[in-house]
């Protein structure tokens, strides 16, 4: 995934700027050097807590190790006709990204329009939290064992690891603004 490669690539710059091994960090943050090699590798993403703890050892901000501040390569302006659409997701689902991609990008928000009956398909979990805003229709959450009911003008917002997915039950489409981070989809 782009962001673990970016988290990583930034927390092995200022490590190594700093003039740390991985297992003098490893011993501060009390984690193993083989786990902080896979960060750096970006074949692990550390919680919320360790990146914080990964910060104050290396002495600078989460926001640094996540890239913020860094221009993206394309403009902010996304134009109607140039949302790019993503297939194959879901079942009776269309999903439009509002953004640009690019490697410092923390939030995908996109457009979700769901055809009557339509789902995510099958429980989803990965790290990060997401943003839900229902435009228009009736869109049922499934969080885990708990089932959430959002009409128009409703909005959710919860944790990523919990198994969820999402199914329009409004005779008609549904339509939501999605924001997920970090990106997943894009």
């Amino acid at each position: 995934m782009l962001f673990r490669s970016i988290v990583g690539e930034q927390i092995k710059l200022f490590r190594k700027i700093r003039h740390m091994t991985l297992a003098t960090l490893a011993e501060k943050l009390d984690v193993s050097a083989s786990f902080l090699s896979q960060i750096e590798s970006g074949r692990a993403m550390p919680s919320l807590a360790t990146l914080k703890n990964i910060s104050d050892a290396l002495n600078v901000t989460i926001g640094t190790l996540v890239g913020e501040g860094k221009n993206t390569s394309e403009s902010p302006v996304v134009r109607k006709n140039e949302r790019r659409e993503l297939k194959e997701i879901g079942d009776g689902l269309e999903i439009r990204l509002l953004s640009h991609r690019g490697p410092y990008i923390q939030m995908e928000p996109a457009i979700y329009e769901f055809d009557e009956g339509g789902t995510t398909g099958d429980f989803s979990q990965h790290f990060g939290q997401e943003f839900i805003f229902v435009m228009d229709g009736s869109l049922e959450v499934c969080l885990a064992s708990e089932v959430y009911t959002l009409e128009k003008g409703d909005s959710f917002y919860f944790n990523s690891y919990v198994p969820h997915l999402f199914n329009n039950i409004n005779k008609g489409r549904t339509k939501i603004i999605r924001v997920i981070t970090p990106p997943l989809l894009g």
